[in-house]
């Protein structure tokens, strides 16, 4: 009898460990997918590739988007729009609270962007 609970808690414990663990993954695996698809998805509406940057914690998950000010004058509804493609896209991520603040992209990150895509060349 000792021997049947002891297996019984091993078992036990183990599909505890694998579903936590099969969760942690999905949700970081989640994250992972989102940061590379939200700026392509953010280009495509507005029409300018925002910065990103995105944090994930145990019950939340919080966004930030930084855009030009132009597009943030143009537009309003950005947070709206990054909540909607993460309902619909990531429903894993969207179980947890998701928290998404817009804000202006500095003037210095925005002129170091061209120059980080060109190499420089070595004589």
């Amino acid at each position: 009898m000792k021997k049947f609970f002891k297996a019984l808690l091993v078992i036990g414990g183990t599909a505890m460990a694998a579903h936590f663990g099969l969760k942690a993954y999905k949700k970081i695996n989640g994250t992972v997918k989102l940061s590379k698809s939200l700026p392509e998805f953010l280009n495509n509406v507005y029409g300018e590739m925002p910065k990103v940057n995105i944090n994930q914690t145990l019950n939340s998950t919080s966004i930030k988007v930084f855009f030009s000010q132009e597009i943030l004058d143009k537009h309003n509804d950005i947070d709206s729009t990054v909540k909607e493609y993460v309902d619909d896209f990531y429903p894993e991520l969207a179980k947890n609270a998701v928290e998404v603040s817009v804000q202006v992209k500095s003037e210095e990150a925005a002129e170091e962007e061209p120059e980080a895509a060109e190499p420089e060349e070595k004589e």
